[in-house]
């Protein structure tokens, strides 16, 4: 049996049709369920209950300090200058952007310790074991009144 060219496109068109084509109405798809973040009072707290907060999603508060290329929460500000950590401390990881940056108080003695530091709240995901201790990976950071 032979079929026809134009009973050939005919068969394709229905098919095409009855897999979802152009004519056949589209379902919105089902949004993703927001994860709201657990909400941790200091790094002192993030550090103290770190074994159950592991792998989630955190909002903290604290004090920000980045110099030698690292950045840390502090729970503690040591009142130098540049200022020092103290207290409970988490690793930093991610980009801060540079509003973020703008934002805060930094060195500019060339003298000095190059420093960039303020009080800041981060959403994050918190991990208990990172390299040197715990880590916090930004989601969101803002610019927090001490």
């Amino acid at each position: 049996m032979r079929i026809l060219p134009a009973a050939l496109a005919a068969i394709l068109a229905l098919g095409i049709a009855a897999c979802g084509g152009a004519s056949s109405p589209s379902v919105p798809p089902t949004p993703a369920p927001s994860i709201e973040p657990v909400a941790v009072a200091d790094p002192d707290a993030l550090v103290r209950d770190a074994a159950s907060l592991d792998g989630k999603l955190v909002k903290v508060r604290g004090f920000f300090l980045a110099s030698d290329g690292k950045a840390r929460l502090c729970s503690v500000v040591l009142e130098s200058y540049p200022p020092q950590c103290g207290g409970g401390t988490v690793a930093v990881t991610g980009e801060v952007p540079a509003d973020v940056m703008d934002a805060l108080d930094s060195t500019s003695e060339p003298d000095l310790a190059q420093a960039t530091w303020g009080w800041v709240e981060v959403v994050g995901t918190f991990a208990a074991a990172g390299d040197g201790g715990p880590t916090l990976a930004i989601s969101s950071i803002r610019v927090a009144a001490p």
